[in-house]
């Protein structure tokens, strides 16, 4: 089972996949979610997989396309992995789902920091 959070006051989806779940499995799971609740393209996510899903693809992404939603602001994914290439697939993902920019760090922590700056910045861009 995909875990998850979702944070409304924040506005922040978390999804773990560090429990060993397929990537196969927790794209059924995060799609179902999204068709539940398509707001969340607007919000920030976390997606943590210290490790890549094995299974993890090309085609799973192209599915995720299929439901994508341009969010009504700038919203970030920050990828939590020690994947030392996945920051090659943010930067294609960057391009795949306009409006949202992708990032990645080594965990939750420096995820939620991240979110938080970039929310900062885009505060003081406002004014």
């Amino acid at each position: 089972m995909l875990r998850h959070h979702v944070d409304h006051a924040q506005r922040i989806l978390h999804l773990d996949l560090n429990n060993g779940i397929s990537a196969e499995r927790a794209l059924d799971q995060a799609m179902a979610l999204l068709r539940a609740m398509p707001d969340l393209w607007s919000w920030d996510w976390i997606v943590e997989a210290r490790i890549v899903p094995i299974d993890a693809s090309v085609g799973q992404i192209e599915r995720l396309m299929g439901l994508f939603h341009r969010p009504e602001r700038s919203a970030v994914t920050v990828l939590a992995s020690h994947d030392r290439f996945l920051h090659l697939w943010a930067r294609v993902m960057d391009f795949q789902f306009p409006g949202r920019k992708h990032r990645v760090v080594s965990n939750a922590v420096e995820a939620f920091r991240l979110i938080g700056q970039t929310r900062a910045l885009m505060k003081m861009n406002r004014i």
